[in-house]
């Protein structure tokens, strides 16, 4: 699986949805936000600030 992700270029770290990004996009749409996640981690979670460490990541820092 790792390996049809590196050549389709998705990286797991920066293509899944963020809550931190999902609400900024939605209070610019002026949309309520969404309700967050469970998890504290998933609410702060914000993969433009994370490092994936993979070299064909079209996102990477």
């Amino acid at each position: 699986m790792n390996l049809l992700r590196r050549i389709a270029r998705r990286c797991e770290t920066h293509d899944r949805p963020s809550y931190a990004i999902t609400t900024q996009l939605e209070r610019q749409l002026g949309m309520e936000p969404s309700d967050p996640p469970d998890s504290i981690v998933d609410q702060l979670a914000d993969p433009d600030l994370i490092d994936c460490g993979n070299a064909w990541c079209q996102r990477r820092r």
